[in-house]
């Protein structure tokens, strides 16, 4: 398989989870970023940073809640849920949206 059909691939995996976006404060850039959080359909957490209104394929990082952050790095999948919450329930904040 050719990268553009996995990045084909990874594009519509990512459009199956439920995803918020937070716009930057920074209102003085012509190249303005987001925050990107999606719950996964697994259960785990995937976060990224991405140029304003494109994805963040490739840069993602995986939170795994079933395993390694819960024994590593106690607490920060309850802090990823709550970013998340918090971006959800605040449609005021920057650019917010589940898609």
């Amino acid at each position: 398989m050719d990268d553009m059909n996995k990045k084909i691939e990874q594009v519509a995996a990512f459009r199956m989870t439920k995803e918020v976006r937070y716009l930057t404060d920074d209102r003085d850039s012509e190249n303005r970023k987001e925050l990107v959080v999606m719950a996964g359909g697994n259960g785990d957490w995937y976060v990224g940073v991405c140029a304003e209104g494109s994805y963040p394929i490739g840069n993602m990082v995986r939170i795994c809640t079933s395993g390694g952050v819960s024994v590593r790095c106690p607490g920060l999948a309850a802090a990823i849920a709550s970013a998340f919450r918090s971006i959800n329930s605040n449609s005021t904040l920057g650019r917010s949206a589940v898609k």
